[in-house]
């Protein structure tokens, strides 16, 4: 049985939703305020590679002849707050050419893209992995040749 003296305590609920801030005053007698942070993701691991078997990265590089016909940017994903999602950004010189949205589905996630290339594709490309937000985790440089 809850008191009547309690149960008369005003009970004040401060929400700032945006910033992920819960405070509770209960009368004058207990302040109770957690902040809820938002556990950073972070890439463990990025390459780009002709093939991916078995979630696993083949032959990664830096420079790729133009007949290799398909690249695939795989990551590793730490994440402290699953599920979320990732983002590969696949630029050609300064023309982003493809947006793939990926699940993250538990705290260590492996994932990838794939872009066919074109023989005509020769030049600067690169791949910007984003959190869901557009805050870039890390930059892959490559050359098609």
């Amino acid at each position: 049985m809850v008191s009547t003296r309690f149960r008369k305590e005003k009970v004040i609920v401060h929400g700032l939703l945006a910033l992920g801030i819960l405070t509770v005053t209960l009368g004058n007698r207990l302040t109770y305020s957690q902040e809820k942070t938002a556990s950073p993701i972070t890439v463990e691991e990025a390459v780009i590679a002709p093939r991916v078997e078995n979630l696993t990265p083949i032959n990664p590089d830096v420079s790729f002849d133009s007949s290799v016909g398909k690249l695939y940017c795989f990551t590793r994903i730490k994440s402290g707050r699953p599920p979320t999602v990732i983002k590969h950004l696949w630029f050609q010189g300064d023309r982003m050419v493809m947006e793939v949205t990926l699940s993250v589905k538990s705290a260590s996630w492996r994932t990838y893209s794939t872009k066919t290339i074109l023989p005509s594709a020769a030049g600067a490309w690169k791949v910007d992995v984003t959190s869901e937000d557009g805050t870039v985790l890390k930059t892959l440089n490559f050359t098609i040749r």
